[in-house]
């Protein structure tokens, strides 16, 4: 990708971060008209390093929103939260912090970094520790992986501000939780400050150009041209090719009694009007069913596009009567490692199986696709 981020790039952006977040994550939009603003008026751009080219002295550190994104919409951040915690986390590692990099590669936390950095002018690396959107903290590729997750920066809108360190990475990330319910359940994080030799162990690399490149193809194009793009873009990348699983109605969306899970039920439509189709979701898409039989399941990414349009949409803007197309991407392989399934697989998420890809649950479509 380019090496600047300016006003234009928002839009695709924002797209692309919807696609990635596996139906979670947050609405982009809501945060992207401040973004834009924010460029706009001080004619700002944001200078992105590609993770292969920062320096291995480097003290970087992750920026990005924990809680609830809808909560945050009722009082909007404009960046000095993250600007805050930047300082907080500084005063304590007794360094700079030399570029950014995002905790979670999906909807508001690829967008919410990207307006701190723009702030501060401090540039972003093009990667994040998770490629998609997870519900928890700890669901990163640094924790995966044995990076140290302390000292981490809390703060909110309102002026609070938290240091926390504890050793123990499960008694951190649970009194991160505990500090965001006094919060309101919500705050910005600065954390996992580490040397660039360590980081590129770790990241997930090229989320943010690959956001931006899935979000230009969606843009102004009706869903099977977009497809057909996000067919080539995700092919020729360090995901997978995407897959086109289902197109339907929605005819229910609700919770499942005595589970955690929420359901989302398809009639289909086209070559699919004989057919169903359910999604289980928690926080994001987690399993999916065509007929009663699975046919993607988390860490792959499993997201809606609103049909015929084309364009990403969220489990926020799931509705009754709304026609929508699922589709599945193959999720990077540092999530399908055994050390990572532990922590982000199916067995997370309460189902009792072995994590299956989609290329092995679709052996047919990719012998056929050349992968």
């Amino acid at each position: 990708m380019a090496e600047i981020l300016i006003v234009q790039d928002i839009l695709p952006l924002s797209l692309g971060s919807i696609l990635l977040g596996s139906g979670g994550g947050g609405n982009a939009f809501i945060l992207s008209t401040t973004l834009e603003n924010y460029l706009g008026k001080h004619k700002s751009q944001v200078e992105v390093i590609p993770y292969h080219q920062l320096p291995d002295n480097y003290t970087v550190a992750s920026i990005g929103l924990l809680g609830s994104p809808e909560l945050m919409e009722e009082n909007l951040p404009d960046g000095s939260e993250g600007e805050r915690a930047i300082e907080l986390l500084e005063k304590n590692i007794n360094r700079k912090i030399d570029a950014l990099f995002a905790l979670e590669g999906a909807g508001i936390n690829i967008l919410y970094p990207v307006l701190v950095a723009a702030r501060t002018g401090i540039p972003l690396v093009d990667g994040d520790g998770m490629g998609r959107a997870f519900p928890e903290l700890q669901m990163t590729t640094f924790h995966i992986y044995g990076q140290p997750s302390t000292p981490s920066a809390l703060t909110n809108s309102e002026g609070k501000e938290n240091l926390l360190f504890y050793k123990d990475h499960f008694l951190h990330y649970y009194n991160i939780r505990k500090t965001l319910v006094e919060y309101g359940g919500v705050g910005y994080f600065a954390g996992l400050a580490m040397n660039g030799q360590e980081m590129k162990e770790a990241i997930i690399p090229g989320t943010l150009s690959f956001a931006l490149e899935m979000g230009q193809a969606l843009k102004n194009n009706h869903y099977q041209e977009a497809f057909w793009r996000l067919q080539y873009i995700t092919k020729n990348s360090i995901y997978g090719q995407a897959i086109e699983l289902f197109i339907g109605t929605v005819v229910e969306f609700g919770n499942i009694a005595t589970l955690k899970l929420k359901s989302i039920i398809l009639k289909g439509i086209n070559q699919y009007q004989d057919d169903t189709f359910q999604v289980l979701v928690e926080n994001e898409n987690a399993f999916a069913y065509h007929n009663e039989k699975m046919v993607a399941m988390v860490p792959d990414i499993i997201s809606f596009l609103e049909y015929p349009s084309g364009q990403p949409i969220n489990n926020n803007e799931i509705y009754t009567g709304r026609q929508i197309a699922v589709i599945g991407i193959p999720c990077p392989n540092q999530l399908r490692t055994r050390e990572a399934l532990a922590v982000i697989g199916p067995s997370t998420f309460g189902y009792k199986t072995q994590y299956e890809p989609l290329e092995q649950l679709h052996p047919n479509y990719y012998f056929n696709n050349g992968v």
